[in-house]
């Protein structure tokens, strides 16, 4: 799309308000609102200036930075009257593209894996997150873990989610279903396949649109990956498949698992790196209390056919590809996609690879688990940190500045955490 496509739009449609939308570092949402004529005349082509300290992108002493709207990104925002949205990526005042910016690292993830052969990469986000009402959702009647595929009346947060799924789809993505999940109050959307740069600002902008329609029937929505103790916890399950032209790479129909060589490889660098990784996909200390067994999400670093109990495991479809299931919707997915993608691709080129794992991991004992070589995952983001910072290949493909700062940053989120005084500290302890 050009500026005189983008004219047009915004004067067919009354457009008065163009937000543009990008991603710090943690993964959070920063918005600026230009008028329309502003945007036109002198944001849309020059970008603008922003003070990058603010959002944690550099220090104080040298945070001038530019936002540069990517032009085929427009939209025109279904829920809302007279706006629009564009997504700017990020440049140093050089000129060139900030080495810190999420979106910059995983489109040079995406050339990385275009000089290896491999055009496409597409990507299946799930979004699972929680609505909660203003009145802490007393009215469902559902128990712990079992609100699954569960209808109307108790699914009553069916309309929102019709909406929010329509709206979807009104900005151009194709919904594949909406259902109740597990949770109480849980629910999740699944769209079709995407390009990973798609695929990311998909999960950014579902986030921004979920809360956005939410608020319109007082509800109030989370994607914390572990709100309550005895319930489900909030994944963002990753589906990824390799592609050359429209060849699916990953496919082939004379493997017992109908993955090819480059899959298994593929599943191997993401296995070996995924320790590192968790600092990513996991990047909360709430993140660690849904890497628990029995809940659904993966405790130990294996992969399996069908395999939930597993950290990857290969869904039962016909068009191929690998589901990584330990992110939650607290992971920033520009970071998540592009880590996956390089922890991927070398495994490619060390030809890493593990054997399947079929059975229930979460009933293994220490025992077994060692004699099978199966690691677990980190238990804590501070073990997660740990294993990022000593990741030499990962802080090399990610980027030492944007790693540097992302490390710090939750470092300070541990020490902060290490300073609190709980209610359970006093429960256990006051009288000791």
């Amino acid at each position: 799309m050009d500026k005189k496509d983008i004219t047009e739009k915004i004067k067919e449609n009354n457009i008065n308000w163009v937000q543009v939308h990008f991603t710090d570092i943690m993964g959070m949402m920063r918005v600026v609102h230009f008028p329309s004529s502003e945007f036109i005349e002198n944001v849309m082509d020059a970008g603008f200036g922003f003070d990058g300290s603010s959002v944690g992108f550099t220090n104080v002493e040298s945070s001038d930075l530019i936002g540069m709207p990517d032009k085929d990104t427009f939209l025109i925002l279904p829920h809302t009257k007279s706006s629009a949205r564009v997504i700017t990526d990020i440049y140093s005042i050089s000129g060139k593209p900030f080495p810190a910016d999420p979106r910059n690292i995983l489109k040079k993830a995406v050339k990385k894996a275009r000089r290896m052969g491999f055009d496409k990469i597409m990507i299946s986000p799930e979004m699972e997150f929680y609505v909660i009402k203003d009145d802490g959702g007393g009215e469902y009647k559902i128990e712990e873990k079992s609100g699954y595929f569960i209808p109307p009346p108790m699914d009553d947060a069916k309309e929102y989610r019709d909406e929010l799924a329509s709206m979807i789809m009104r900005s151009g993505y194709n919904v594949k279903y909406h259902h109740h999940e597990t949770g109480i109050n849980q629910h999740e959307v699944e769209v079709k396949t995407l390009s990973a740069i798609d695929a990311a600002d998909f999960c950014i902008y579902f986030k921004y649109l979920a809360r956005e329609i939410a608020s319109r029937y007082g509800y109030k929505v989370t994607f914390m990956p572990k709100p309550f103790s005895n319930d489900a916890g909030n994944g963002m399950h990753a589906h990824i498949a390799l592609y050359s032209g429209k060849k699916n790479i990953f496919y082939d129909e004379n493997d017992e698992y109908r993955l090819s060589k480059t899959a298994r490889y593929f599943i191997g660098g993401i296995l070996k790196h995924s320790r590192s990784i968790a600092a990513i996909a996991n990047p909360t200390i709430n993140s660690y209390k849904r890497l628990i067994p029995n809940f659904e999400a993966p405790c130990y670093i294996a992969w399996g056919r069908f395999n939930r109990s597993s950290l990857i495991r290969i869904p039962a479809k016909k068009n191929i590809d690998i589901e990584v299931r330990n992110p939650d919707g607290s992971a920033n997915p520009y970071l998540l996609y592009a880590s996956l993608i390089y922890a991927g691709l070398d495994g490619i080129k060390r030809k890493i690879e593990y054997e399947a794992i079929e059975e229930n991991l979460y009933t293994m004992d220490e025992r077994e688990l060692t004699k099978r070589g199966i690691n677990k995952m980190p238990s804590s983001l501070m073990e997660a940190i740990e294993e990022l910072e000593n990741d030499t290949f990962m802080i090399r493909a990610m980027g030492k500045e944007a790693m540097e700062i992302y490390i710090e940053r939750k470092k300070e989120e541990w020490r902060r955490y290490m300073r609190e005084i709980t209610p359970l500290d006093y429960k256990f302890y006051f009288n000791s």
